[in-house]
């Protein structure tokens, strides 16, 4: 009888390194997938990328009304690793986020995005951009 080594075809997990500690996100579930996708949708109207569309249509929003709200199906239980590390929530919402593109999108995908999203700017601010008490 024969073996079949499946290991260089199954999904591999999503390696994210955050302050020096890499957190190691498994593919998700094929439920967690249909909730993803959703997610990744949703992000995609607000983020304005689907053009003339601004709402959520209702079949995914039905979709998206299943995640609890203890559930994090991008990042499945490395969310509470990431919690338990004490990361702020600015980092985890975006490793989440960039989790969502990278299983719905690809790697790619989610990488274009997140330097969109989030790279350092080389823009000069004004003199007071620093105040912390603005005169309103």
């Amino acid at each position: 009888m024969s073996f079949t080594d499946f290991e260089e075809w199954v999904t591999p997990s999503l390696e994210l390194t955050l302050r020096g500690c890499t957190y190691v996100v498994r593919p998700p579930s094929v439920e967690a997938g249909k909730k993803i996708a959703a997610a990744a949708v949703r992000g995609e109207i607000r983020l304005g990328m689907i053009k003339g569309v601004t709402e959520v249509p209702e079949e995914i929003q039905r979709v998206l009304d299943t995640i609890g709200a203890d559930e994090h199906p991008a990042l499945g239980e490395t969310w509470a690793q990431m919690h338990e590390a004490g990361l702020d929530r600015v980092t985890i919402d975006r490793a989440a986020y960039y989790a969502v593109f990278y299983w719905a999108r690809g790697k790619d995908y989610a990488d274009s995005l997140a330097k969109i999203l989030w790279a350092k700017r080389d823009v000069d601010e004004p003199a007071d951009a620093g105040d912390a008490d603005p005169k309103a």
